[in-house]
């Protein structure tokens, strides 16, 4: 005897308010059910947060812009004397760490990458998979670092900033078929959405 087709379950919310803040975002937003966002999160339009990310803004504020993509295994938390700013079309690769630092338009964080308290990674660069940014350090826009502690070695070709976009394209362009496929099981109660008027990241 065939079982008749039963209702998906409601996904669970991986939301967890703190002092009074929750984070904040649109319906354009892809959030995987495994993340979990805690604190004071606000993501931008076309947002991509994928398997297990965790996102810990309790003492700080996390802002991610528009369009950016956070692969599997990412934590990106907030020290209370750095609030973090991912701005727009930036990828985190898999498992990379972020902590009370600065991610520019367009760059790139690779797989294990660790960017550590007041760095900043320029517009366009490239932290090479399995670098550490050490404390305060500024890399210059388009240009890659590699090593531990991490050194910029040289420019990005133009190529190399074609590919990177693509690298991008192609996670934003899965992210919507995922939001299409999740559009009727995700039941994201008592997250606050971007208020009406309100400015996108």
């Amino acid at each position: 005897m065939v079982e008749s087709a039963q209702e998906p379950r409601p996904l669970p919310c991986p939301i967890t308010p703190f002092d009074g803040k929750s984070p904040q975002y649109d319906e354009t937003v892809f959030i995987d059910p495994s993340a979990r966002l805690m604190g004071d999160v606000r993501l931008g339009p076309e947002v991509s947060i994928w398997p297990f990310v965790l996102l810990r803004a309790d003492s700080n504020r996390i802002t991610v812009g528009e369009r950016s993509s956070l692969l599997d295994h990412v934590l990106v938390e907030s020290p209370r004397d750095h609030a973090v700013l991912i701005e727009r079309s930036v990828l985190i690769s898999h498992g990379a760490i972020l902590h009370g630092c600065v991610v520019r338009e367009g760059a790139i964080v690779g797989i294990g990458a660790i960017v550590l308290d007041g760095a900043e990674v320029g517009r366009g660069a490239i932290v090479g998979s399995g670098s550490v940014v050490p404390p305060g350090m500024k890399i210059p826009e388009r240009s890659l670092v590699l090593g531990i502690p991490g050194k910029v070695v040289r420019s990005l070709s133009d190529e190399e900033v074609e590919r990177s976009k693509e690298q991008l394209q192609e996670s934003y362009e899965k992210s919507r078929r995922y939001l299409e496929i999740m559009s009727g099981v995700r039941t994201p109660e008592g997250v606050k959405k971007l208020e009406s008027g309100q400015k996108n990241i």
